[in-house]
């Protein structure tokens, strides 16, 4: 057999290692992601980055007729469509109450061109100092300010406790679609809420 045949005959050996690194690269996301799916409690990947409470399930409040503190009727679905953040307090607003208002009103310029997607509401919870308010009120325009109006308004605001515990001076947040769903206590960081609102606002596509 001569040269030339030999060569026809002999078949070259295949480098098999670049495909399997193809195939390594390219499938290491899949494989990386299927494992940690089936392993993410023992991974404790699933722990709470938010700040706020998350409401589970979200509950809403009633829509009902509302008074502003200017004495028009209001009902919290005229605001559908954009996240509102707000606050429950006296009208006497004392120091609390009145950081509350000062944090509102930052977070929302803080959100800079998101800012539009957001209203602040803010729920009295009597009405002996009325006048008093809405002196505070000259510091932070675009406020609705809702007043208590008749018997069942602790009622109406009950949804807003979680474990029973007190709503005044609470922050609280309601999707555009009026779900009550996060909440911050007390003396809640107002750089904190920021983050979590800058957070739902990245993820949302609605509001």
């Amino acid at each position: 057999m001569t040269n030339s045949e030999n060569n026809l005959t002999d078949t070259p050996k295949k480098n098999y290692t670049a495909l399997w690194m193809m195939i390594f690269l390219f499938g290491l996301p899949y494989l990386a992601a299927y494992y940690f799916y089936f392993n993410r409690d023992e991974m404790n990947l699933g722990a709470q980055t938010n700040y706020g409470s998350i409401i589970n399930p979200v509950r809403q409040l009633e829509d009902k007729r509302l008074t502003l503190i200017d004495g028009s009727e209001f009902k919290l679905s005229s605001l559908q469509g954009k996240w509102l953040i707000f606050s429950v307090g006296s009208s006497e607003c004392r120091e609390s109450c009145q950081d509350n208002l000062y944090k509102i009103r930052q977070i929302k310029t803080a959100l800079a061109a998101e800012h539009k997607r957001v209203k602040k509401v803010f729920f009295l919870t009597d009405n002996t100092a009325i006048d008093s308010f809405n002196e505070l009120l000259k510091d932070y325009p675009d406020m609705h300010v809702i007043i208590p109006s008749g018997n069942n308004y602790k009622d109406y605001l009950s949804p807003l406790s979680v474990d029973g515990k007190a709503i005044e001076d609470g922050i609280f947040i309601i999707d555009p679609l009026g779900n009550y769903m996060m909440s911050f206590p007390k003396d809640a960081e107002a750089k904190k809420i920021l983050k979590d609102m800058e957070r739902l606002l990245k993820v949302s596509k609605i509001g």
